[in-house]
């Protein structure tokens, strides 16, 4: 299995104004690095919590056959939040399979079910349906979707990422941990694993 980004973010959750503020700095000399500490934090952030701060398009490569879980078929999402699939197009949001024949096909979407949850979203058959036999092979599954919600982003997660990015600017050093208040703003957001 796999993920590739298809389409990154288009603006940051934290703006070079709100960190700036924060560093208490004055200056514009170092307006490109703090913007590339707030890209490196919320990288972190995403990396740590496996969720998508920021609407951002993924490929999801899943491979030989359709995954099981609990017995039956179900395809959990490595990102969250997912953006609901009403009135989106397939480019946004779609499933592809190989069939037994080695045609690419795409799945409809009366044929699936997106159960979107903030920490937990994944996707079953429709009721009463069961997906088509597909061919053993790598890649054999293929989900795009939209993670990240703009619109409501945890405050925890805002401010360790400015507090990480004004970290990074200050310490400037590579191998430099977060900061433990860092830690804690993000403890209650990590994707709990069973």
């Amino acid at each position: 299995m796999a993920l590739t980004l298809v389409t990154d973010i288009t603006e940051e959750p934290v703006s070079l104004d709100e960190t700036k503020a924060h560093l208490r700095l004055d200056i514009s000399d170092d307006d490109a690095y703090v913007a590339d500490c707030i890209t490196a934090a919320r990288i972190w952030v995403e990396g740590q919590t496996k969720r998508a701060i920021m609407p951002q398009t993924w490929d999801y490569f899943i491979d030989y056959e359709w995954p099981y879980k609990f017995g039956a078929p179900r395809i959990d999402l490595p990102l969250n939040p997912v953006k609901s699939i009403a009135g989106t197009s397939p480019e946004v949001f779609a499933i592809t399979y190989v069939d037994s024949s080695g045609s690419t096909q795409t799945l409809a979407a009366s044929q699936y079910t997106l159960v979107s949850r903030a920490h937990h979203s994944y996707i079953v058959p429709a009721y009463g349906i069961t997906w088509p036999e597909i061919r053993c092979v790598p890649n054999a599954v293929t989900v795009r979707f939209v993670a990240g919600d703009e619109d409501n982003i945890p405050q925890e997660l805002h401010r360790a990422i400015m507090m990480l990015a004004g970290h990074y600017y200050e310490v400037r050093e590579s191998g430099a941990t977060a900061p433990e208040a860092v830690e804690a703003l993000i403890s209650t957001h990590r994707k709990a694993t069973f």
